[in-house]
């Protein structure tokens, strides 16, 4: 399986931070340049992307004990397999760091999507920084 993984140092605290991936998971924030809205539909977040794309992310987990959100999206185009985390990690001089890691098949796919998610990664990592809860 490929994966694609980001992770770096926030501004914000650790409690901020999940504020928003929390938000995030019930479709209450809008990130990435890629996407023109998303909403909620029971367990999912429905994504709207530029070309009229819309790609059902279903929340698998989402944890605020552990600052942990887990989704899948099964319609994924060109995939098999799509399920991603984002996490929250307290660190041990009170920072805290964010983590994105995104499982895909075929895990060619991962190599063609990389430079796709490392700008929806700054996006995302501007996003949690910029949150005042």
């Amino acid at each position: 399986m490929g994966t694609i993984h980001h992770e770096a140092t926030l501004t914000v605290p650790a409690d901020v931070a999940w504020d928003f991936l929390d938000r995030y998971t019930r479709a209450e924030v809008h990130i990435f340049s890629a996407c023109v809205s998303e909403r909620r539909k029971d367990d999912h977040r429905v994504v709207t992307l530029i070309d009229g794309t819309e790609l059902w992310e279903r929340n698998v987990t989402v944890d605020p004990q552990r600052k942990r959100a887990v989704y899948a999206i099964p319609g994924f185009p060109g995939a098999e397999h799509h399920q991603a985390e984002m996490r929250v990690l307290t660190d041990d001089d009170g920072t805290a760091t964010l983590l994105w890691t995104t499982d895909i098949l075929p895990h060619e796919l991962a190599t063609h999507l990389s430079d796709t998610y490392a700008v929806m990664f700054s996006e995302l990592l501007t996003a949690v920084n910029g949150h005042r809860p």
